[in-house]
């Protein structure tokens, strides 16, 4: 009963059957979890740096290899959230951020952020740097910005994924 999207070079690693007491799956890149609730066999979520308990919830993992933070948003449920240095139960409407082995807590501001899980990518007051490397990600190229300066220039905006990056960066250009 347990529901998985799966972002852009993402993958998700899992047993053919739950045995044991828990259900364990290994997450790279960003995932959004329905998870179905039961309370004898938690729902395990591993990435490279964190480990989720789970017993019925939603929520969003982002952890990609080459990213400089791991983060996990909490939409409904709880979450326990364990690292090396710290364990903390998120709340809804809350999330995890991981950077440089430090745990930061905070609401979630922008919820439109999720629905990249219905094929759309949205931006809320993001510098375009960091538009431009999830760009990348999202659509496997490699995008060159002339101008430096540009790339502290924030953008608010929702695009259609099947509309590909030339028609997101004309539109922000």
């Amino acid at each position: 009963g347990t529901e998985v999207w799966l972002n852009a070079q993402s993958t998700l690693t899992y047993p053919s059957y739950f045995a044991g007491s828990e259900r364990r799956v290994q997450v790279s890149g960003e995932a959004f979890f329905s998870v179905a609730k039961d309370a004898k066999k938690p729902f395990i979520v591993s990435t490279q740096s964190m480990e989720l308990k789970v017993l019925g919830t939603k929520f969003n993992v982002f952890s990609y290899p080459n990213a400089d933070f791991l983060r996990t948003s909490l939409l409904e449920g709880s979450v326990e959230v364990k690292t090396n240095n710290s364990k903390i139960v998120l709340k809804p409407n809350e999330q995890a951020t991981l950077r440089d082995g430090k745990m930061q807590i905070e609401k979630i501001s922008f919820q439109d952020y999720f629905l990249w899980r219905d094929g759309l990518y949205c931006f809320e007051n993001e510098r375009l740097i960091n538009i431009i490397k999830k760009l990348e990600l999202y659509y496997d190229v490699t995008i060159i910005v002339k101008d430096p300066k540009m790339f502290d220039v924030a953008y608010t905006g929702k695009f259609r994924q099947r509309d590909g990056v030339e028609e997101v960066l004309k539109i922000i250009g």
